[in-house]
């Protein structure tokens, strides 16, 4: 169909060959108030689309491919979102997908050489502190406490990891001469009341050392760590947090003591 200003328009059936979809998802970017046909005939009540409506189709599948919802979508389209808050939250989903690929590659490489500066969202915890005397007593008391706060009702938030404050270098390294003490911190939902047990953790930035492997390669690991922030002449703006993101529930390939481990030095100024 050709209209008076030669704009070549498209049946319905054209558009949806066009964009590969279903006519009942076209018509739902109408109902959504995300596509508006070009012209509707008021006798046959036929429905015809422009070239900018197939465009406006693709824009649609694009904001899909990058993991938009259809709500967020239509909302952006139709402005109807604060735009500092919605570019904040979709900068944290991006910054929780790098983190992931990053933990991903770590563990199909088996590597600890995996260095970058990281943000870390603003999470409530339960805290509870551990005194151990090596790194597996460590891991068993770290078991308990999970336990635990699961026994007593506490939300557990499974997006955000579980890890450790520990004060003193090498700690890790010498737990069995002068004993390993930190503080335990398990994610729990935003709306969790606050008592004695419960913490919030501002969001932050830091830098950041990845690896991976059993128990015996964490004292290397935690030395790479010191060297490289001593390298770097960093000043940190709170305590370092040990983070063992997955172990074997991450896949069936995975041997049961084998953890992807982060160190993270949160730090003023940091680049990320």
């Amino acid at each position: 169909m050709i209209i008076s200003d030669n704009r070549k328009l498209f049946t319905s059936a054209e558009v949806c060959h066009v964009c590969g979809i279903s006519k009942t998802s076209l018509f739902r970017l109408e109902e959504f108030g995300f596509l508006k046909p070009y012209y509707v005939n008021p006798d046959t009540g036929y429905r015809y689309y422009d070239l900018q409506n197939i465009t406006a189709v693709g824009q649609f599948q694009r904001m899909q491919g990058i993991g938009l919802s259809k709500k967020e979508i239509v909302d952006v389209y139709l402005n109807r979102v604060d735009n500092a808050d919605f570019l904040k939250t979709q900068r944290q989903k991006l910054n929780k997908m790098q983190r992931f690929l990053d933990e991903y590659e770590c563990r199909i490489t088996r590597s600890n050489s995996s260095e970058s500066f990281v943000s870390l969202s603003a999470v409530k915890c339960y805290c509870t502190r551990i005194t151990a005397f090596s790194i597996e007593e460590a891991a068993k008391l770290d078991y308990l406490a999970h336990e635990k706060c699961a026994e007593e009702g506490y939300k557990l938030l499974g997006s955000e990891p579980l890890f450790g404050i520990i004060e003193d270098r090498y700690a890790l390294s010498n737990a069995q001469i002068s004993g390993l003490d930190y503080t335990f911190c398990i994610p729990v939902f935003p709306d969790t009341e606050m008592d004695t047990h419960i913490r919030f953790f501002q969001e932050t930035s830091g830098f950041s050392l990845l690896g991976f492997g059993d128990f015996s390669v964490i004292p290397e690991f935690e030395k790479r760590f010191w060297k490289e922030v001593d390298k770097r002449k960093m000043t940190a703006s709170e305590p370092p947090r040990f983070i063992m993101h997955v172990g074997s529930y991450a896949g069936t390939q995975y041997k049961p003591d084998d953890y992807c481990y982060e160190y993270v030095l949160p730090i003023k100024n940091a680049a990320t």
